[in-house]
């Protein structure tokens, strides 16, 4: 792998340059010099220099009118497992659906979006814009080790028996490996792709991002696996997920138990909660939820693709994208929070916080209009492979809020991603206006996650031309019931 850069996680260097052509050569150099201290090998360094050419002249070429001439600033950050060029401006407002229509302009975005991991465009208002462009480091390959799996999987379909129940612990960075073979052996390859990525996982863990609960075998196997994910190190809540368990040792109750050891481990660091999604494929998670006493506090109707399948548990396609159940487990104490909630959606919000045991004054809103005096600012993540949908968030709302949404995600639709998430915090008077509003054109209610983004947030979902038949959703409790009720009954009914 080479050495491994000295670098600290955030930002590495920054630079600003003239918005000219003549400074793409020596932006191309600097960029490529630093991308060598992560051992990328000379075609990965091409392709960064190609990259950074079509984002640098896309922006000269967009930002600043006929002789007007600017600056550019390029900044380099380290994130778990990911090298970011990030190109910004404080030229001409424009939004990505006028940059991928223009003529010159959109072979190279074509070109962006096939040579890069990651591409994310974030509209900064009066602050100019930025895109980031996310090249995922060099990662050790699994690939030997999961064929040897493949190849040793026919003989081994009778498990090893266990000596003794097994042990559950944390992951160490180091053994990244063992949990990317255990993503194969529930998954095969279906699963999101970062579990096939050790390095990716080990940077993760080794920065606060992750954490990892695996049942260990008294002979040292890994046959069961639970994590814990973290918007940042000081996070007061945790999103628990990726579960995997060997089939060949299904039945032991591991995910229950893995499960159990991380509520206790995060409760232990004074964690509010930990959120988490079961598929609906199955009952068997939602069970599991329930019965350690997390409750529902939404329904993400088309999360993923189809195509993510469990080995050996009913791996028939269901004709639809997988529908999720949001669940939320309390941990300790949180502070009293006042939350706005539009109309349509008080009688459904009050309900998910009182089965929670939230502290939580709600204060309904009907109103229709909102006065800020400020100038929105979002920020678009486009995810591909089996998600293929994009997440608005809404860093500023404005008075143009509602235009703007509407406008990105119809330019999203066209792009035939499959679904758009916008997150609003409950805190603002403004986001529940913006949501009751947004409720008549088509945004379904998503769910609503506590303590998310200092505070709680609303979740709302778009669904662009994707079939659903609430028929084949397989949801357990009562509350799950009323939840798919509503949500069917506004996908139903929408414009």
């Amino acid at each position: 792998m080479g050495n491994k850069p000295a670098f600290g996680q955030g930002i590495i260097a920054r630079t600003t340059v003239l918005s000219s052509k003549s400074s793409l050569r020596p932006v191309q150099a600097w960029v490529a010099e630093f991308a060598r201290c992560f051992a990328m090998t000379n075609a990965e360094i091409a392709r960064i220099e190609l990259v950074v050419e079509e984002a640098f002249m896309s922006v000269v070429q967009s930002a600043f009118e006929g002789d007007e001439t600017g600056e550019v600033a390029v900044v380099l950050e380290q994130r778990p497992g990911q090298f970011v060029i990030a190109v910004e401006d404080h030229g001409l407002p424009v939004d990505l659906k006028h940059l991928e229509e223009n003529e010159g302009l959109a072979l190279n975005f074509l070109l962006l979006k096939q040579l890069l991991d990651e591409f994310v465009f974030i509209n900064k208002g009066k602050e100019g814009k930025r895109f980031e462009l996310v090249k995922n480091l060099p990662a050790e390959s699994v690939a030997p080790a999961l064929h040897e799996l493949e190849l040793g999987a026919a003989v081994e379909e009778e498990p090893p028996k266990l000596q003794a129940p097994p042990r559950y612990r944390l992951l160490e960075p180091g053994e990244a490996l063992a949990l990317a073979q255990l993503a194969y052996r529930t998954y095969g390859y279906t699963y999101v792709s970062d579990f096939y990525h050790p390095d990716l996982i080990s940077e993760k863990i080794r920065h606060g991002l992750m954490e990892t609960c695996v049942a260990v075998t008294a002979d040292g196997r890994i046959i069961g696996g639970l994590s814990l994910f973290y918007d940042h190190r000081e996070a007061k809540v945790a999103e628990c997920g990726a579960a995997m368990v060997d089939p060949r040792y299904r039945g032991l109750s591991l995910f229950k138990e893995m499960k159990r050891f991380l509520f206790e481990h995060a409760r232990g660091k004074g964690l509010y909660g930990i959120y988490s999604e079961a598929v609906t494929i199955h009952p068997y998670t939602q069970q599991g939820n329930l019965t350690l006493g997390a409750r529902e506090t939404g329904i993400l109707l088309s999360y993923v693709s189809d195509n993510v399948a469990f080995k050996k548990i009913g791996s028939e396609r269901m004709g639809q994208r997988q529908t999720l159940v949001l669940f939320y487990y309390r941990l300790n104490p949180e502070n009293p929070r006042e939350v706005y909630v539009p109309s349509v959606y008080s009688g459904l919000v009050g309900r998910i916080y009182a089965d929670n045991r939230l502290d939580r004054q709600l204060r309904e809103v009907s109103e229709t209009v909102y006065r800020t005096g400020l100038e929105t600012q979002l920020e678009i993540q486009v995810r591909h492979d089996s998600f293929n949908d994009a997440s608005i968030e809404l860093q500023q709302i404005g008075e143009d809020a509602f235009e703007v949404i509407i406008h990105h995600t119809r330019e999203l639709c066209e792009k035939k991603l499959d679904a758009v998430y916008l997150n609003l915090p409950m805190s603002s008077r403004e986001a529940a206006i913006l949501a009751g509003r947004l409720a008549e054109k088509g945004f379904l209610f998503a769910g609503v996650i506590p303590e998310l983004q200092d505070g709680d947030v609303l979740k709302l979902q778009y669904l662009n031309n994707v079939l659903f038949d609430p028929s084949k959703v397989a949801v357990v409790s009562d509350t799950a019931q009323e939840l798919l009720g509503f949500i069917s009954t506004q996908y139903e009914h929408r414009p």
